[in-house]
């Protein structure tokens, strides 16, 4: 290598120096961006719900076409519907069982005797 590739004492005196300089307005940097990092973070902020603003518009807009029903655009959903509609549906299940059970009969026995096998067939 030559002489002018090699880096001097002085030159990495310079070097060492010069992130030095920098490191004030580096220290400041960062303590702004942790001072804002904190300021987002302290307070999260609740979304405002748009939905019942939405679903009234387009019930509006499309003459009660759309969200028509006062269930699905409640706040809640309706437990004791889905309850209700669900026992119905068993008691219904229930009575169909209860009719068409009789009609399925008895199973009948059967025979399980091995037939012979007959592997390569005679030749005439």
């Amino acid at each position: 290598m030559s002489e002018a590739e090699e880096p001097t004492p002085e030159a990495e005196e310079r070097a060492a120096e010069e992130p030095a300089a920098d490191e004030p307005a580096a220290e400041e940097l960062g303590a702004d961006l942790r001072s804002a990092l904190k300021g987002a973070l302290s307070h999260e902020a609740v979304p405002p719900s748009v939905l019942t603003g939405f679903q009234r518009k387009v019930r509006e807009r499309s003459g009660g076409k759309f969200y028509e029903d006062g269930w699905s655009t409640s706040l809640h959903p309706p437990i004791n519907l889905y309850l209700i509609t669900s026992l119905m549906m068993l008691a219904l299940l229930g009575i169909i069982y209860a009719l068409l059970a009789p009609l399925s009969g008895e199973p009948v026995p059967v025979e399980n005797t091995p037939q012979p096998v007959q592997i390569i067939p005679t030749p005439h």
